[in-house]
């Protein structure tokens, strides 16, 4: 927004404003970008995640380059330059073609080439699911902040119900209990932090054909 490439996520009830409020909102808006109008609120908390946050995973990106340009023996001008325009025309690129990223990535890697080479080295690391984890947790902070449950996304789904059974010299009374799991690592409720919990000692999660279980 500060040098108006921003982009806006904006949302409203339809009947507060009329076409031209609507239109005079999405022209101030466009002054610092971009603007995205959404239908239902709850994109907002959504966009957070990857285009409000987003820039300082660029930046980490940018930082982590330079840093590894400087290491190979550029100096740390040249070496930022090199990024900055690398990172600049690619975005370029991406946006002036259309193309799936993924038929960009296939056109500038050669086989068994260098780009290969780096491309298995992020594969092998995990690099798509460290940036997909840390989009999720972004989300979930949002929702957090917002007063409203995080427990969405993957391994996050809020457990039904379940009628415990009856312990030997309660009267046979059975108990009600509302399970939750606050992480992936299931188990008890947990602290209601937005970052992966690992499981508690004395439990293995295993995968099997029949999904997860703990045992």
């Amino acid at each position: 927004a500060q040098i108006g490439a921003g982009v806006t996520v904006w949302s409203c009830t339809p009947t507060t404003i009329d076409t031209n409020d609507h239109k005079r909102i999405n022209t101030v808006l466009n002054s610092f970008g971009k603007t995205v109008f959404v239908e239902d609120e709850k994109f907002i908390d959504m966009s957070t995640s990857i285009s409000g946050s987003g820039p300082a995973y660029v930046f980490l990106l940018m930082e982590a380059m330079v840093d590894a340009g400087v290491h190979m023996g550029f100096s740390r001008e040249t070496a930022t330059t090199l990024v900055h325009h690398t990172l600049l025309g690619s975005t370029k690129f991406a946006m002036e073609t259309r193309e799936h990223p993924a038929v960009l990535r296939n056109s500038v890697t050669s086989p068994a080439g260098t780009t290969a080479s780096a491309i298995y080295e992020l594969e092998n690391g995990k690099f798509r699911t460290v940036i997909k984890d840390a989009i999720w947790a972004c989300y979930r902070r949002s929702l957090e902040m917002g007063g409203q449950c995080s427990q969405v996304g993957p391994n996050r789904q809020t457990s039904p119900p379940t009628i415990s059974s009856a312990v030997p010299g309660d009267g046979g009374m059975s108990g009600i209990g509302n399970n939750r799991s606050n992480s992936s690592g299931g188990g008890g409720s947990g602290s209601g932090s937005h970052h992966p919990v690992e499981p508690p000692m004395g439990e293995m999660r295993v995968q099997s054909s029949f999904g997860n279980k703990v045992l």
